[in-house]
């Protein structure tokens, strides 16, 4: 059961009247609430977490800041939304996947890459042999000198 079930309707349009009585920069100040999502009623802007944190305290008598519910101002728009507010999700876009790959970046080819300033230095494989190595299984000992796979 979702934290914010407790509110209804008529708690959010009192938790409005409060932010417009008390002034809504005041509630900022305060609860420290930035939400990336906008409740829309009668034509102003609220911040949705912070109408729904206010509606939940005065429906349960505990004022929740974005931080306190679950799924932060994303869930708080979602319940708005169920009881029949209009909400602005001003959150930016999620980054697209490039089809066939991993990556969220389109891959460049090699041709059209800018060269390198300076080369990258080879390391050696020489240069990656390990000094202190356990004498039964070959394995890098760590700084206790104690080999863990074999004692």
């Amino acid at each position: 059961m979702s934290l914010l079930n407790s509110i209804d309707r008529p708690h959010v349009l009192t938790a409005i009247e409060t932010w417009d009585t008390a002034g809504g920069g005041n509630y900022m100040l305060v609860h420290g609430s930035v939400s990336t999502h906008v409740l829309l009623h009668q034509g102003r802007e609220y911040d949705a977490a912070a109408i729904a944190g206010i509606a939940h305290g005065l429906a349960t008598g505990r004022t929740l800041t974005a931080a306190d519910i679950p799924g932060g101002s994303a869930a708080a728009s979602k319940v708005l939304t169920r009881l029949g507010f209009d909400i602005r999700d001003d959150s930016p876009p999620a980054p697209q996947r490039v089809p066939g790959t991993r990556s969220t970046t389109p891959r460049t080819p090699r041709a059209a890459a800018a060269p390198r300033a300076t080369p990258r230095p080879r390391v050696a494989a020489s240069d990656r042999i390990v000094d202190n190595l356990c004498p039964r299984c070959y394995i890098a000992m760590p700084a206790t000198g104690i080999c863990d796979q074999c004692d």
